[in-house]
């Protein structure tokens, strides 16, 4: 970990009667930094600000939160930033404090230099062995309570597959450990349905935004078994193309295509934000 601030102040510990410890009471986004910027910085805000009020809990200012991001950012050409907003201690037992105030936590990481030779060569893709279950409650929100991807991840370090395709305890298809999936069947782009399993990401949504004929529905296994090409994707290692899906060869063409659409959309968006700005 390169920093930290815990509500406004630099320090690398929290009590330890915090909710996130004790009940995964809280929730997370990730965002890359690239030349002192948050990438997608809004978008992580909205998420944060919807996330507290489903969860219950008191949000920081939008206002506060967003000069706090950008004013740390601006420190790293290159990194990672994670933001938790928890619960803050209190209560009795899982009830919390009256006042459902919260902690604000915001880390900065390293970027992981093997996501850029992935992009080059894709990833292999295997599937799970081990089913996430359904949540209604906390559907598509990234919420501090990760134990099935610890354990997906687990999994994942006795593989020689660089990520797994992951089902819930309905047999549909969900996503990967860490990322969405998309892939493309008779031409057409389809993703998943997370309404009930697994996180609806910010890049799934800006996928989603601008390619709106998308096909998003319950997918089987057989079904993604004749994809004609796939990627994963997340806001840290962006689109991402499949190589091999379950020992099946894959066009990267497809999804490099796509990546190079969002990207040069993304750098459009920033560069005329700027000049209105201006």
């Amino acid at each position: 970990m390169k920093f930290c601030l815990v509500n406004g102040i630099q320090q690398n510990h929290i009590d330890i009667e915090n909710r996130a410890l004790a009940y995964g009471d809280g929730l997370f986004t990730t965002a890359k930094i690239f030349n002192g910027n948050i990438q997608y910085l809004a978008a992580h805000i909205e998420r944060l600000i919807f996330g507290s009020q489903k969860l219950g809990i008191t949000p920081p200012s939008l206002y506060d939160l967003r000069e706090q991001l950008v004013s740390i950012a601006k420190n790293y050409s290159q990194a990672v930033l994670k933001v938790m907003i928890v619960a803050s201690s209190g209560g009795r037992g899982y009830a919390r404090a009256k006042e459902n105030n919260h902690d604000l936590i915001i880390m900065v990481h390293d970027y992981p230099e093997y996501y850029d030779e992935l992009i080059r060569t894709g990833i292999n893709l295997g599937i799970s062995k081990q089913k996430i279950g359904i949540n209604p409650m906390l559907d598509g929100l990234k919420h501090l309570n990760r134990l099935e991807q610890v354990l997906l991840r687990q999994e994942l370090s006795t593989r020689d597959e660089d990520d797994l395709l992951v089902t819930n305890i309905h047999d549909e298809v969900v996503e990967a450990t860490s990322a969405n999936l998309f892939f493309y069947l008779k031409g057409k782009l389809h993703t998943p349905d997370v309404s009930h399993s697994g996180v609806n990401g910010i890049m799934r949504q800006t996928i989603l935004q601008h390619y709106p004929d998308t096909i998003v529905k319950s997918i089987s296994l057989n079904e993604i078994d004749k994809a004609e090409a796939m990627f994963v994707c997340n806001c840290v290692m962006g689109v991402t193309p499949i190589a091999t899906f379950n020992d099946k060869a894959l066009p990267m063409g497809l999804p490099l295509k796509l990546r190079n659409n969002i990207n040069n959309i993304y750098k459009h968006k920033v560069i005329n934000t700027a000049t209105n700005y201006e």
